[in-house]
Formats: structure tokens, sequence, C-alpha cells
């Protein structure tokens, strides 16, 4: 329990999330996917505010006018307390007071036998050579964000319950990103977010963050993965895989596999279609930051102080990493995916 923030805890996970963690996740939920705005950034804006406001009288003396004005300092208070909950309680971090950060990781739940270096292999060439066999562009096209939401809600349902783990919300709206989650997210390499906080899920708008069409539905589906009370990157990223690569819909498979070769690190082949839409992407992307200051700036700040992303977090590999036979997310995809498959095969179709 190495990866657990509070180790004792972990046990008791399932019966607070059945008992609390579940109806107040479904509460929430039906509150935030019918506002129209993003409740997030709203948020963030009211608490900056306030928190602007009390500086302000403190830097010019007047802390004890506003102090002694009763209800309008206690409504100003709440804003820089609002602003710590939120950041508590996002489970990025080791000390994060988010409760579903207390879960025992996937990869040491479901641990699997080690996955040889030629076994993977062998996975990746046999997806590879699916893809380019059967990729169509109008197929691909086919797949809007609207449809993956609704499908991947239900398919991670049914991993779940394959799993033998507690359901998670229903989940019926993934939002646009406002502008001031749109800066943090950019700068530090988050450009879609579940907030556990509120609940709420977005995404940044593609004019802002261009990226492969894959890459927005892929994403949409790790964000619903969060939201089923996931907050690990890992953990979402191995059930986002398993949801698409075990779907019935064969659109959701071809996305598996693009995930699977675009995570491995190794030099694979892609559908010229695909490989055209990724330099596309790229190019718009770079046109797009050289027009962000502000981002670059703050993008720097990030990697100086520690606080990017990295690929590690997604278990993704590097082109010149050494293969771990017990790789998190590789070995634990192969160990649940014969899981998964077995107990539907004894299940019947």
């Amino acid at each position: 329990m190495a990866d657990c923030y509070f180790s004792p805890v972990a046990t008791l996970f399932p019966c607070y999330w059945r008992l609390l963690g579940l109806p107040l996740s479904k509460a929430k939920g039906l509150i935030v996917d019918r506002i129209p705005f993003s409740l997030v950034e709203t948020m963030i804006w009211i608490g900056a505010a306030c928190l602007l406001i009390l500086v302000a009288a403190a830097a010019l003396g007047r802390w004890k006018n506003i102090r002694s004005s009763g209800a309008p300092f206690f409504l100003l208070l709440a804003g820089p307390i609002l602003l710590l909950l939120m950041a508590l309680g996002q489970g990025a971090f080791p000390l994060s007071l988010a409760p579903s950060a207390w879960r025992l990781p996937l990869a040491q739940a479901f641990t699997g036998p080690p996955l040889p270096y030629q076994e993977f292999r062998r996975s990746l060439e046999r997806r590879e050579n699916r893809l380019m066999q059967t990729f169509s562009p109008a197929y691909y096209e086919s797949l809007g964000e609207e449809e993956i939401l609704f499908g991947c809600d239900r398919a991670l349902d049914t991993v779940l319950a394959d799993l033998g783990l507690a359901p998670g919300r229903r989940v019926t709206k993934m939002k646009p990103m406002g502008p001031l989650t749109t800066l943090l997210g950019l700068s530090y390499g988050g450009p879609a977010f579940h907030d556990p906080f509120f609940g709420e899920m977005a995404m940044v708008r593609p004019q802002v963050h261009p990226a492969p069409r894959y890459w927005r539905l892929i994403g949409i589906c790790h964000e619903t993965a969060h939201a089923k009370g996931f907050t690990r990157e890992m953990d979402a990223e191995i059930l986002t895989q398993l949801a698409l690569s075990g779907s019935a819909d064969p659109r959701y498979r071809m996305l598996g596999d693009i995930m699977f070769l675009r995570k491995s690190g190794e030099r694979v082949h892609y559908p010229e279609y695909l490989r055209r839409e990724i330099r596309s992407s790229w190019d718009s992307l770079q046109a797009v930051e050289a027009r962000q200051p502000a981002v670059r700036f703050l993008k720097k700040a990030a990697v100086k102080l520690g606080f990017q992303n990295s690929n590690g977090k997604y278990g993704s590999r590097e082109g010149s990493e050494h293969w771990d036979p017990a790789h998190p997310f590789y070995a634990t995809i192969a160990g649940l995916m014969a899981t998964t498959h077995a107990k539907r095969y004894a299940d019947g179709p």
C-alpha cells in the first residue's frame, strides 16, 4: 500500500463509498450536470474576488472595519475558504482530502503476473495490425463526443461490475472549460478535468487546444472514469482502456487500440489518415501556443516548480524506457482483460 495516501483508510473505502461516497457523488452529479456553465470556473472567480477584497482591506488599513461588518465579512471569508477546500479536494497530491484518492490503486488491487516484453510486443503488433486493416475515416469520424460520453458511461459500469467494484454515478455532461481553468489547465498539462469537490467534468475548447479527434474522445472516457470515483490518473487510464477495448462497438475498440499504441513508447505504424491528423493538430497547436504568452510563461514555471503533468502518472512509456514486466498499466491491463474475458465467457453472451 505504498501508494495509498492513508493506507489504513483504504481498507474501509468500499464501505465509505457505498454508504456515503456514492450517494453524495450521485447527488452532486444530478445538480452539476444540469448547470449549463462551469460551476468550478465560477466558484474560482468568486473565491479569488473575495480574497482580493480581503487582501486590499488589510493593505489599506481597513481590516478592523471590514471585520466588524458582520455578515459581509463572513461572506468574504467564505471565498478563500472555498478555494482552500477545492484545492485540498483535488486528489492530485499526497495530502489530498478527496476520499476517492484513498482507494487502493487498481494496479495493486488487481496485481497480475509479470508481463514479458515478448508478450507485450505481440499484443502491440496484434492491435497495430487490426488498426491498419480495419481503420475507416468515415467510421472514425462518425463517433461524436456526446455519443462517447453516453457509451463510456455505460461501458465503465460494465467494467466495474466485471471487476466486482461498486458502481459510480451516471455521467451526462462534459462542459467547455472557462478562460481561467483553461489557463491553469494548459499551464500544468491538464486540458480536461474532473473536479472531485463539485463532481464537474470539463474539457478545453478545440480552438484553444487543437488535438486529434481520438484524443478528445479518449479524454472524455478518461474523465468519466474519474467521475465514477477513481481519482488517480493511472486508475482512470486502466478503466478507460478496459471500457474501450471491451466494448461491443468496433469504433470504441478502435479507440482502445489507438490508446494502447500511443502509450506504448514503441515505434508503431498508423493509418495515413491518423498520421495526417496528428501532424495537422500538432502544427495547429504550435500556432495557437505562439499566441498564448501567459500559457507559455506559466508552463515554464510549472516545469521548474515540478508541477507539470508527467507521462508516468498515466502509465505512458517513453521511447528509451526500459521494459518493466510489472508495468502498472500494461501488466495490469493484460491481467484484467484475461479476467474479464473469462468472466463474460462463463456468464454467457
